[in-house]
Parts: structure tokens; C-alpha cells; sequence
């Protein structure tokens, strides 16, 4: 009889999480040429350096990329506020309606720059 241990396993993998055999899968790259698809493994690049110089790349790189997310949100910021001066709005609906677009809005270029982020 199996344990029970590993009972557990096979219905995480296939009850709770049916997509984990495809994300364990080593990663590979597809392209297509003259009507023909290429798929292979992707290779990695070799380590190189200390594992200390290579902390201070990845730190940099962190770096830079918190440094485009800020970008992003202050040219979001300025966008809703020139929206903001140039449609002096009325009625109070109207203004309810904008936020919410405008929420949209922030949140679909928040997400595109995570996804960039990531």
C-alpha cells in the first residue's frame, strides 16, 4: 500500500494544481522559420564571476527597473491631472463615471508595468 504522503502529492498535482507539470518543465524556446517550427531547449548563460558580483548585478537591474516603474507611475499621476484640468466636469455623475474610467485606466498600466517588471 502507498503512503498516504503520497496520495497527497498526485491530488495536489492533479487536482489542486493541474498546470504544475507544465511550469516544472524545463523552459524552451519556439520560433517559427520558412513555415516551420522550431521548438528547443532555452540555454542558459554560463555563471561567471563571483557569487557576490553577480548579487550587484542583479541588484542593478533591480535598480533600474524600480526606476522605470517610477517613471510609469509619475507620468500616470500627470496624465490623470492634465485629463483633470482640461475636463472641468459638472454634474456629479459625470465625475463618478471618470474616476472609475480613470481607475481602470491606472490599474491596466500598473499591471502592464508589473508584467514588464516581472
Amino acid at each position: 500500500m502507498a503512503p498516504l504522503s503520497s496520495s497527497k502529492d498526485k491530488f495536489f498535482e492533479k487536482v489542486i494544481n493541474p498546470y504544475l507539470p507544465e511550469v516544472m518543465k524545463h523552459p524552451q524556446e519556439i520560433e517559427m522559420h520558412e513555415g516551420v517550427l522550431h521548438i528547443r531547449d532555452v540555454q542558459w548563460p554560463k555563471k561567471t564571476g563571483s557569487e557576490k558580483a553577480r548579487l550587484v548585478a542583479v541588484e542593478q537591474e533591480m535598480l533600474k527597473c524600480q526606476g522605470m516603474v517610477e517613471r510609469g507611475l509619475i507620468a500616470s499621476h500627470s496624465m490623470i491631472t492634465k485629463f483633470n484640468r482640461e475636463h472641468k466636469l459638472a454634474r456629479q455623475e459625470e465625475i463618478g463615471d471618470t474616476i472609475f474610467k480613470l481607475n481602470d485606466r491606472i490599474a491596466f498600466l500598473l499591471a502592464q508595468i508589473y508584467d514588464f517588471q516581472n
